[in-house]
């Protein structure tokens, strides 16, 4: 983004959030520097039609009203200040350390800028993570496929993305990603079959790259909560301990008895892996909220690993 275009965004915003009242399109042209400069009426529509649609695809709010109470048509625009503004926001010790061990998770991509842009906002708000609560040991979120930064900033941005599949290409507007035993699948609306679709990034077979604007469309809310199927044999089957608050997470978990005690909130499930060692990554990579209960050699393996990791 330009430096020029970042600017008229930002005065477009605090002009917006300075008011009480609507504010009607020849008033924003007047007010903001960026559009007093538009050659024409048409240039400036265009660019405040632009403008309001990045706005509101970074998730500001804009209401859009009139001042004449008989008036039934809406002709200003304003953004209501309790909706952009976040409530204070306080965390404790234990959650700062858990935030500096969330970022720490990633250690390469374009998803490593936005996590330090995130720790910077803390550190500006005065909350920034002890380095001495993190610990050593802690979980890696390995990216190897090319194209992961492409689909990642698609997905933040709401773009429309193309790639070689199959020897084919396809048209995706991407919702989600998820990873699945090491590897990374994108989830969303396939443009040329009309359906939600998943594709696995290992098995692009050319680049991908974006194509037309931001914002070009809406990720359904349950985007969030699609996960690939599996589309590979399963050799092991491990017994895991998992936390209520992300049992749900471990889709293909199946619940089991277990015959000792376990921790509070703490339940026994049945997980497929593709292989023992594949099963430990993934219990490895959940910290605290799994405990790999059975084979005893996993658990052995595991335990052996996280001690050599702490010495």
């Amino acid at each position: 983004m330009s430096a020029r275009k970042s600017e008229r965004l930002v005065n477009l915003l605090i002009a917006l959030l300075s008011t009480r009242r609507y504010l009607t399109r020849q008033e924003l042209r007047e007010l903001v520097e960026g559009y007093r400069m538009a050659p024409s009426d048409a240039a400036f529509e265009r660019q405040f039609e632009r403008d309001k649609e990045e706005l509101r695809a970074s998730g500001i709010v804009i209401e859009t009203g009139s001042n004449d109470p008989d008036s039934d048509e809406d002709d200003g625009y304003r953004v209501n200040r309790s909706e952009f503004e976040l409530p204070p926001i306080e965390f404790t010790t234990a959650e700062l350390g858990a935030l500096g061990l969330a970022g720490q998770a990633w250690q390469s991509s374009v998803a490593a800028e936005h996590t330090a842009q995130a720790f910077e906002a803390l550190r500006a708000a005065g909350a920034s993570p002890d380095p001495a609560l993190i610990p050593s040991v802690r979980p890696q979120v390995e990216v190897r496929e090319p194209d992961f930064d492409v689909v990642y900033e698609a997905v933040l941005n709401r773009t429309q993305i193309q790639f070689g599949y199959a020897g084919q290409r396809r048209r995706l507007q991407p919702w989600t990603m998820v990873q699945r035993r090491g590897r990374w699948y994108v989830i969303g609306f396939d443009v040329d079959r009309g359906e939600d679709r998943r594709f696995k990034l290992a098995r692009f077979t050319a680049p991908a790259e974006t194509i037309g604007r931001a914002g070009a469309y809406s990720i359904p809310p349950e985007a969030k909560s699609l996960t690939v199927t599996r589309d590979e044999p399963t050799h092991a089957v491990v017994t895991v301990a998992l936390h209520d608050d992300v049992a749900a997470e471990w889709r293909q978990a199946t619940p089991v008895a277990w015959p000792h005690s376990l921790p509070d909130q703490f339940r026994a499930y049945e997980v497929p892996a593709l292989s023992l060692e594949a099963a430990i990554d993934e219990v490895a990579g959940a910290g605290p909220d799994a405990i790999l209960l059975a084979p005893s050699e996993a658990r052995d393996v595991l335990i052996e690993r996280l001690r050599r990791a702490a010495q």
